[in-house]
């Protein structure tokens, strides 16, 4: 579609240092003189823009950048929330699920613990500007976190870790694989169930070697990317 096209185009120089945050973009007669559209492309553009959580609409000030898509490097580990730090997004976390459970045989192994041991499952998604962008489900043994409640993953889990806990990170093995979306994450996504995402499978470890999660997250394409320089 055209305005798929536009929105695209549009979103690339919003990445770009073309646009900073704060930024208003060019009024719709001069995008439509710019693509060569009609207006209702260009405002189907916006829209989709405004759906990412990338471009605000203000009433009589045109339409204004407030955020860029989050690009994660393989280079280092990191968190959402540090990997907005310089973009002026606004994270946001709602915790879906909160539970104490038994472990698979395969969680129990990832993890490095016997099945008798009780893991939290904690679902939840980040929403960057106001837009659903990560899907994310871990898995943490409750041997590491006895005072863990709903409130301690209402904000960056490596925050918590590393300064309310203590706990030294050593970094995570992860692994990328192509899924296709059930029900509940094309619903809290806003994605299509025939559309294939990339799942980031995460295995954290802490420096004296323990396991603290296994993660999986999804994120939706047009709000998170994951880049890589491989040098020959």
């Amino acid at each position: 579609m055209l305005y798929k096209k536009v929105m695209l185009e549009l979103k690339s120089r919003i990445d770009s240092d073309e646009f900073a945050i704060s930024d208003t973009l060019p009024t719709e007669k001069e995008l439509m003189a710019e693509y060569e559209v009609s207006r209702i492309t260009i405002r189907k553009a916006i829209e989709e823009l405004v759906k990412l959580g990338l471009v605000e609409k203000r009433q009589g000030a045109g339409s204004t950048v407030i955020g860029k898509t989050m690009v994660g490097s393989m280079l280092a580990l990191k968190s959402t929330s540090e990997y907005l730090v310089d973009t002026g997004a606004r994270l946001e976390y709602k915790i879906c699920e909160f539970t104490l459970m038994d472990p698979s045989d395969e969680i129990a192994e990832i993890l490095n613990i016997s099945k008798d041991e009780k893991v939290y499952f904690i679902r939840r998604f980040k929403l960057i500007n106001g837009a659903p962008s990560v899907y994310e489900d871990s898995y943490m043994p409750m041997s590491l976190y006895p005072k863990m409640n709903v409130m301690s993953m209402e904000g960056s889990k490596y925050r918590y870790l590393e300064e309310e806990l203590g706990f030294e990170i050593e970094g995570a093995i992860q692994d990328f694989e192509a899924i296709i979306p059930d029900k509940h994450m094309c619903e809290t996504l806003g994605v299509s169930p025939k559309k294939p995402l990339i799942q980031v499978l995460s295995i954290g470890q802490l420096k004296d070697g323990r396991i603290f999660e296994y993660t999986k997250i999804c994120s939706r394409p047009e709000t998170m990317s994951y880049k890589h320089y491989l040098k020959r």
